[in-house]
C-alpha cells in the first residue's frame, strides 16, 4: 500500500548524470557574488537550517541558488518560494508536541513497504507549499531524492514542488516509498546527503556555502550518541516506566529494528556528508548532543543552534565575500555552467 501522486508530465525529473543538455533554472540576474547554499538532511535536526537563514537574512548575505536533501529540501524549498525566516519559525512551531507529529502519521498494516504511507504528511506539505511548481520559485531549486531501482541520487529541477520534496523525505523503512511517473523514490540523505557537488557542477557560482547538520564522527565520539538514537541509559525503567513497558513492540525504541536499520544508514551518511562538505567554501555545522530524528517539538533548540553556527562562521562568509568581489570580473556571464561537471553519484 504506497502513496500515488498524481501523475505528472513525463520529463520533469531525471537522474543526476542526466542534468545535461542545456536544462534547469538560470541564474536570477544578481550584481554582487552568486552564492549557492547546499542544506542536508537531518530530520528534525534540520530546523537549524532555519536558525542558519535567518542569520543570512539578517546580514545580507546573497543567495543565489539552493540545493537541499529530505528536511533541508523543504526548508530549502519554502525559502526559495519566498518565505522568509520568521515564517519559517512560525510553521515549526506548528509541530509543538509530540501528539500533534503523531496527527502526521497514517499507519500502514501490514507494513509490508513501510511503517506510514505519507498521505498525511503529503497534506501538510502542500498545505505550505500549494500547488507551486519549480517555475514559481524566487530562487532555483535542486531537491535530491534516491531512487530505489538505480540506488543513485535524483534531481527534481521542475515540475510540482510538494511532491518533489516528498520524495525526498521518504524516510526509508519508516515512509513508504513515494511512487512518481513509475519510479520509486525514498529519502535523498540515503545517496545524498549534503548536495553540494551538486550545486558545484549544476550552477556557475562564485561560492557555496554548505549547512551539515548530520553529526560527524568526532560529534558521535563527543556526546557518547551514536546519531540519531537515544543514549541507552534515557530508556531506563525508573527514569521511564512506560517507555520501558512498551520497548519490546516500538521498532523505532534504541536498539531495535528501526533504530538499527537507521544507526547503519547514518554510518553510510556521516561519510558521504563529510566528502561533500569539503567541496563547500564555507561550512555551517550546528552541533546537537542527544538528539533523535523525530524530535520537531524542540524546535527552539535546533533554530538556536543553527543560529549560533551561522553567527560562529559570520567572518569566514564575509571574507570569502571580500575576496569573491575584489576578483569578480564585471563580464562574468550570469549562466549555468556545464551541468554535468562536480555532480556526485554515491
Amino acid at each position: 500500500m504506497n502513496p500515488n501522486l498524481n501523475p505528472s508530465p513525463p520529463g520533469w525529473m531525471r537522474n543526476a548524470e542526466d542534468l545535461g543538455g542545456g536544462g534547469g533554472c538560470p541564474l536570477p540576474p544578481l550584481s554582487g557574488p552568486r552564492v549557492g547554499l547546499a542544506l542536508s538532511g537531518g530530520g528534525a535536526r534540520g530546523l537549524a537550517h532555519i536558525g542558519v537563514l535567518q542569520v543570512l537574512e539578517e546580514n545580507d548575505i546573497p543567495i543565489a541558488a539552493i540545493a537541499g536533501t529530505s528536511m533541508g529540501a523543504y526548508v530549502g524549498a519554502l525559502y526559495a518560494a519566498g518565505f522568509k525566516s520568521e515564517d519559517l519559525q512560525s510553521l515549526a512551531q506548528e509541530i509543538k508536541d509530540r501528539r500533534t507529529l503523531l496527527r502526521l502519521l497514517d499507519p500502514v498494516f501490514p507494513p509490508s513497504s513501510g511503517l506510514i504511507r505519507g498521505n498525511k504528511i503529503r497534506r501538510h506539505l502542500e498545505r505550505s507549499l500549494g500547488n507551486r511548481t519549480f517555475d514559481d520559485l524566487n530562487i532555483p531549486l535542486l531537491i535530491v531524492a534516491t531512487d530505489l531501482d538505480t540506488l543513485s541520487p535524483y534531481v527534481f529541477d521542475s515540475g510540482p514542488l510538494g511532491a518533489a520534496v516528498q520524495a525526498s523525505a521518504a524516510i526509508p523503512g519508516i515512509c513508504a516509498p513515494v511512487h512518481l511517473n513509475g519510479r520509486r523514490f525514498t529519502d535523498g540523505g540515503a545517496a545524498e546527503p549534503l548536495p553540494a557537488s551538486l550545486l558545484q557542477g549544476r550552477f556557475a557560482l562564485d561560492s557555496i556555502i554548505a549547512v551539515n547538520v548530520l553529526p560527524t564522527t568526532q560529534d558521535i565520539l563527543h556526546c557518547r550518541d551514536a546519531a540519531f538514537g537515544a543514549p541507552p541509559e534515557s530508556n531506563s525503567f525508573w527514569k521511564h516506566p512506560l517507555r520501558a513497558l512498551l520497548k519490546p513492540i516500538n521498532l523505532l525504541a534504541y536498539g531495535n529494528v528501526m533504530d538499527t536499520f537507521r544507526r547503519g544508514l547514518m554510518a553510510a551518511q556521516l561519510g558521504l556528508a563529510e566528502k561533500e562538505c569539503r567541496r563547500a567554501d564555507v561550512v555551517i555545522h550546528p552541533f546537537f548532543c542527544e538528539s533523535t530524528w523525530f524530535d520537531f517539538e524542540n524546535f527552539d533548540r535546533y533554530i538556536t543552534a543553527g543560529r549560533r553556527a551561522a553567527e560562529e562562521a559570520l567572518p569566514r562568509i564575509r571574507a570569502l565575500l571580500d575576496k569573491v568581489n575584489s576578483n569578480q570580473n564585471p563580464d562574468h556571464e550570469n549562466s549555468i555552467d556545464n551541468p554535468c561537471l562536480g555532480l556526485c553519484a554515491a
